[in-house]
């Protein structure tokens, strides 16, 4: 028997490699197919060096850049240029393959090209890659093939992914300051209480034997305290953090988790306005799109990353379901605002729905630019006052006992 190397493709188009030892290619190939995956190829081990080659290309795996919504942004604008412009879909891959420069995308892109060669639909292709291209994307594709404006759907997709980009971008570059601030108002304090404070213990307290002022006294006891509790923090930090990391892998912790992000003071009424963005701004894009409603819905309540905006949507396929509305069931809902609610209503009952849809997104999205920037104003100001009065503290305690010595030897 021999070792033989294969790449298979199961369910989902994943990609599983493995090493079988068998008496033939053949035999590798009936031992996979109760497994439900279907062989890509094999090929024969030959020992040390083939060991060796394939950890290097699994080494090589690993460091390979990362595909960004940026390339994918790129991707379906001159995707749709060129389709367009009258090309075939295959030669349209074969130049963005040589215009693109990060090689993970590239590979891809190569993939898609080799499975549309094979006689497979686009959205297929696209779908064997979710890493990559979301299931919004490859359904939107789908339903321009069908709907035979494959470019015109490929230029509504990347609008869509540049409006969630640009929302990213803008929340992130506001945090940047403050973030920055915080650190170094972090580090700071730290520095105080790990270094400065002890020190002065030693100075005063044990060498001079003198009677420290309140303020300095105090200081000393938080310094001491947080000294000696810190790892006992740290277990705390440790602990927060890996429950919010383990709660949204059940059912109801996630809702739990997501419903207390809406609810958190100040930052949740922007997770709120963004979640109803990105949902009003899905489900008009899929369903100007040709998407049959009941799958625009589903994609989209998955879409806005929180599971209480999703139960909602899950009420309203319920309902059209049963012949009913999409209005009626969210507005049992507290997360959707009765004006949403109300343009929504009317656009289901005048037949423009995405219109409508439309404007509730481009009115969140102005509602997000102005809560960020005032957030902005109103953070940066509160963290340098608090840097100062940090500081100013811990300097008043460090000059109090100096001030007392003073006045004992004035005295």
């Amino acid at each position: 028997m021999a070792a033989y190397h294969y790449l298979a493709m199961g369910q989902g188009g994943k990609k599983v490699r493995g090493v079988m030892e068998a008496d033939s290619e053949r035999q590798v190939v009936t031992q996979l197919r109760p497994q439900g995956l279907t062989v890509i190829s094999i090929k024969k081990s030959h020992g040390l060096f083939t060991s060796i080659a394939r950890k290097s290309t699994l080494k090589l795996e690993i460091f390979k850049p990362r595909v960004k919504t940026k390339d994918i942004i790129v991707f379906f604008r001159q995707f749709a240029t060129l389709i367009n412009a009258g090309l075939p879909i295959v030669q349209t891959l074969a130049i963005i393959i040589d215009q693109t420069s990060n090689s993970s995308l590239k590979e891809i892109i190569g993939e898609i090209k080799k499975d549309v060669e094979a006689g497979k639909p686009l959205s297929e292709a696209l779908a064997k890659h979710p890493r990559v291209f979301s299931p919004l994307s490859y359904n939107m594709v789908r339903a321009g093939e069908m709907g035979g404006v494959l470019d015109t759907i490929l230029t509504r997709v990347a609008g869509y992914l540049e409006s969630i980009e640009d929302i990213k971008e803008r929340i992130a570059s506001a945090m940047r300051y403050p973030i920055f601030v915080t650190f170094m108002a972090g580090g700071l304090t730290a520095a105080l209480i790990f270094f400065i404070l002890p020190q002065m213990k030693s100075l005063f307290a044990e060498s001079l034997h003198a009677e420290l002022p309140a303020l300095t006294q105090f200081m000393l006891n938080l310094s001491d305290f947080v000294r000696q509790g810190f790892y006992v923090i740290l277990i705390i930090i440790g602990a927060l953090v890996t429950a919010y990391y383990l709660l949204p892998r059940s059912p109801k912790g996630a809702y739990l988790l997501d419903n207390l992000k809406l609810k958190f003071p100040v930052l949740g009424k922007l997770f709120h306005k963004i979640s109803l963005s990105r949902f009003a701004r899905t489900l008009a894009l899929l369903s100007n799109s040709g998407v049959p409603i009941l799958d625009s819905l589903d994609m989209t309540g998955k879409t806005a990353q929180n599971r209480v905006i999703e139960k909602a949507v899950e009420e309203a396929k319920s309902s059209l379901k049963e012949g009913g509305t999409i209005a009626g069931p969210l507005r049992e809902y507290w997360v959707f605002p009765p004006m949403m609610v109300s343009m929504i209503s009317v656009g289901e009952q005048t037949g423009a729905l995405d219109q409508m849809l439309n404007k509730i997104s481009d009115f969140y999205d102005q509602e997000i630019e102005t809560m960020v920037n005032s957030l902005t104003s109103i953070i940066e100001p509160l963290l340098i006052g608090f840097l100062g009065v940090t500081v100013g503290i811990v300097v008043v305690a460090m000059y109090l006992p100096y001030f007392t010595m003073f006045q004992h030897i004035g005295g």
